[in-house]
């Protein structure tokens, strides 16, 4: 069986094959709504932008704001210790990681979470919120 096709349908195969090497080669989408996004790259759920500071990486810009602010505090001596990213298990086999632990000059020991306001609304979140002040006696110190 032979293939055949119109020169009308070699030319739309053609330009969508142009299209679709562009991309695998890493070259900017030219639409104005993908603020600069690679090709290929999906939009995240809250619009966020992965971020790498200092050879670390970040779900979002804000998130290395926060760290940079810890950074410069535990620097300064105001805190000990700063860990990111610390696993915290809730009833039900439900795990909240939190962006930030940090423990202070005095001993005391916090959660960071770097969020928007969007994401401070988000039911899953409020819930492990509340879990970890009932369970753990750990209130979340929003950035």
């Amino acid at each position: 069986m032979a293939l055949r096709w119109t020169e009308e349908e070699y030319e739309a195969w053609r330009r969508a094959r142009e299209g679709d090497l562009r991309r695998a080669a890493g070259e900017k989408r030219s639409s104005a709504g993908e603020k600069g996004r690679e090709a290929g790259e999906k939009r995240s759920k809250y619009g966020n932008r992965r971020v790498e500071v200092d050879g670390k990486k970040f779900d979002s810009v804000h998130e290395a704001e926060v760290y940079g602010r810890l950074t410069l505090l535990h620097r300064a001596g105001a805190l000990r210790v700063v860990m990111r990213q610390v696993p915290f298990d809730l009833p039900g086999g439900i795990r909240y990681i939190a962006d930030f632990a940090t423990v202070d000059a005095d001993g005391r020991f916090e959660v960071w979470d770097a969020k928007s306001e969007i994401t401070r609304k988000n039911r899953v979140y409020i819930n492990k919120k509340k879990q970890m002040l009932e369970i753990w006696g750990i209130a979340i110190r929003e950035e």
